[in-house]
């Protein structure tokens, strides 16, 4: 089978996406499949890669995130296929792109729906957007029903899509998480490689991003602190909200309770992930969030709010906890685990358990297998 994968995001740009996307290529081309990824060029990304076909981009939607306006069409390598699948990631620029060119010859259009989109004007533009919701249902409902199948990566999207009115084929394929990139290692070794004490540890893995309401979480824990504390909150991640994250911490008083360690990757994810007592996430946004797995693959579970995506991998009280979404919720939920060795003990054990759900090859098979039960 020849597939184009097309993404407004592609490694080495660090986001679900961008994962979600290199995972599926590598497993489908492990399995004998041609695939190429359409999307555009990253300054990290080495010139002529094979099996990508970059286009220019000089639109800085964050540090790892650049678009800009298809000029002139799209590269003649991508044109010529021919492909029997093409794969959208993104509903918009590259997306539509994708829907003209799998039209125009007679391919297998599929989409994979990341995300809630209306959920982002909540989150960002002080909630200016919201207004904008009835429009970005119809645009993204006539976008998905040029499609001939779409993916969705949690039962929210897939509510949200049937609310919209959409009426394309719509299947569950989870997001995969490359758990096998993540070395873990117990948790006293983790800490002594670390240069860590004993103290609890909550952790948070990801972006710094307006909808990750990191401000949130970091509220939240200060609930925690109130009831414990040595509690010790760990962000791992680095993203534009960088600054205010600092100003924020400052004003609480959190300065000691509150380390920022920016990007990290490798092996020393996983001294993290084995090192922390537990995963944390104040995000309602999030559809299929890898770090929930790659945390669980440690023995790490997370306490989140009852959201979308969390609510889909965590069973709360057997893998991990979910908190309700009411101010100082979060907090207690941060707290309990902490303090409760027990529990945690219990949460850990199931939480490794429940990670092998998510391999790439599983979703690799999953995907594939849809493919070729959905007429072009």
């Amino acid at each position: 089978m020849r597939i184009l994968m097309v993404t407004d995001t592609y490694a080495p740009a660090r986001n679900g996406v961008a994962m979600w996307v290199a995972l599926s290529v590598r497993e489908l081309r492990a399995r004998g499949h041609e695939v190429a990824v359409l999307t555009y060029a990253h300054d990290r990304r080495p010139a002529g890669e094979p099996g990508v076909i970059e286009l220019p981009a000089w639109i800085g939607l964050d540090s790892d995130f650049k678009v800009a306006p298809i000029l002139g069409g799209l590269p003649d390598e991508a044109v010529r296929g021919p492909w029997d699948v093409v794969h959208i990631h993104h509903p918009i620029l590259l997306g539509l792109e994708g829907v003209s060119l799998g039209r125009r010859i007679g391919a297998k259009i599929v989409f994979t729906c990341h995300s809630v989109y209306t959920d982002y004007l909540d989150e960002y533009y002080w909630g200016l957007g919201k207004p904008l919701k009835p429009m970005l249902n119809r645009r993204t409902r006539a976008f998905v029903d040029r499609c001939d199948l779409v993916f969705a990566p949690s039962s929210r999207v897939v509510t949200w899509m049937e609310d919209i009115g959409v009426s394309t084929r719509i299947d569950m394929l989870e997001a995969p998480a490359d758990t096998d990139r993540i070395v873990c290692t117990d948790r006293d070794r983790a800490r002594a490689t670390l240069g860590i004490g004993d103290e609890p540890i909550a952790l948070y893995v990801g972006r710094i991003a307006d909808e990750k309401r990191i401000d949130v979480l970091i509220e939240e824990f200060a609930v925690c602190c109130r009831q414990l504390p040595d509690a010790r909150l760990v962000l791992a991640g680095r993203g534009v909200r960088m600054s205010a994250v600092r100003r924020r911490v400052q004003r609480l008083g959190l300065e000691q309770r509150v380390r920022l360690l920016g990007a990290v990757g490798g092996e020393q994810l996983g001294l993290w992930y084995s090192a922390a007592d537990i995963g944390v996430s104040a995000s309602r946004s999030e559809t299929g969030p890898l770090t929930v797995v790659e945390a669980m693959a440690c023995g790490c579970p997370t306490v989140s709010l009852r959201a979308p995506g969390f609510e889909d991998r965590i069973a709360d009280g057997v893998n991990g906890l979910l908190a309700e979404d009411v101010p100082g919720a979060l907090g207690a939920a941060i707290a309990r685990a902490l303090g409760d060795p027990a529990l945690r003990a219990r949460l850990s054990a199931n939480a490794v358990d429940s990670s092998t759900r998510y391999t790439p090859g599983a979703n690799a098979e999953r995907m594939l297998s849809l493919y070729g039960d959905t007429p072009a």
